[in-house]
């Protein structure tokens, strides 16, 4: 038997793929391998699907997460893989497995967390599925809509094109890690505590950038969400578009909270690269769309190459990047 940790998350996801590839009934434009399944049932028109897992005692620690925390949590991650559709997210559903131990009131404020974070982005809950599990585990289904030519992909970047982000990149690990250490508010002070470990706790999807662009016309040639680590998503969309990378280390977002309160074993430029969490959207899109999108909304660092994915350091040595972010089955 081959162990699934030896052959990695990305080969387990290309295997999946393999397997499932044969059906080919439904309408289906995207199916395995980038942020959502899309869809077209009717003319001009497309939906777009994503499901994700969170899971007690791996995506989440009772010891620093509340309930309601978890529920918004789980529904802000899959608003984030619509954003990375450049779409617009419209229902969801879920499945609960609940322990036996759980109680009403963990019930209530799990869902107020959902239902919060749902509403705030426009998203009804239609339904779903509850069972008992051992730990808890939540399952959210999100449906989203976009016209036909709206969406964006990940293999649509080209040579010459600029390679954004939007926000700051790292604080989310940066917060997981002063979590899971029981690192004290006061020693850091607390805006860098509150900053960086809500970045981990509660992610913005970031859907006011596709409203935006939607208003102004325009769309990047490719996009992705950051929730792997910036590493594996700039591989990500290179594997996709054929295409290479050159990343400008001293360009990275990085805030002044990351610098502040990042804990020693690692440097903010680590964070940055590989720290994974952040939930923001990675693009690219050729000079002409970028000078149409407000200019504070992104931070350009790199442009895509015809080969290699390469990182320019700060101390002017340009090596190799390599894919360092999260991986689900990586042996610890």
């Amino acid at each position: 038997m081959s162990p699934i940790e030896d052959a990695g998350e990305f080969n387990l996801i290309r295997r999946l793929a393999a397997i499932s590839s044969s059906s080919t009934r439904f309408p289906v434009i995207t199916g395995i391998g980038d942020d959502a399944a899309v869809y077209q049932p009717k003319s001009g028109m497309v939906q777009v699907i994503t499901t994700d897992a969170l899971i007690e005692g791996y995506h989440f620690d009772f010891d620093f997460y509340r309930m309601d925390q978890i529920g918004y949590k789980a529904m802000a991650v899959n608003l984030s893989d619509i954003a990375a559709m450049n779409a617009r997210p419209v229902l969801a559903t879920m499945a609960l497995g609940l322990p036996g131990s759980f109680s009403m009131e963990d019930l209530d404020a799990l869902y107020d967390g959902l239902t919060s974070a749902a509403s705030r982005y426009g998203v009804q809950i239609v339904g779903g599925d509850t069972t008992r599990s051992p730990v808890l585990m939540l399952s959210v289904t999100v449906i989203g809509e976009a016209g036909k030519h709206d969406l964006v992909h990940r293999n649509g970047a080209g040579p010459g094109d600029h390679i954004c982000v939007t926000g700051n990149l790292g604080d989310a690990a940066a917060g997981l890690d002063l979590l899971r250490s029981h690192t004290k508010p006061e020693t850091l002070g607390d805006k860098v505590w509150d900053v960086l470990t809500t970045r981990h706790l509660m992610p913005v999807p970031r859907l006011d950038l596709v409203q935006e662009w939607a208003k102004k016309g325009v769309r990047p040639s490719a996009l992705i969400d950051i929730s792997d680590g910036l590493t594996n998503e700039v591989h990500h969309i290179c594997a996709a578009s054929g295409c290479g990378a050159v990343l400008w280390e001293s360009k990275l977002p990085v805030s002044p909270e990351l610098f502040a309160g990042a804990p020693k074993s690692r440097t903010p430029v680590d964070y940055a690269l590989n720290g994974g969490d952040d939930y923001e959207l990675l693009f690219t899109a050729p000079c002409g769309v970028l000078t149409q999108m407000a200019p504070d909304s992104y931070t350009t660092i790199g442009v895509v190459t015809e080969t290699d994915v390469l990182i320019h350091r700060t101390d002017g040595i340009l090596e190799e990047l390599k894919a360092e972010g999260h991986d689900h089955f990586r042996a610890e």
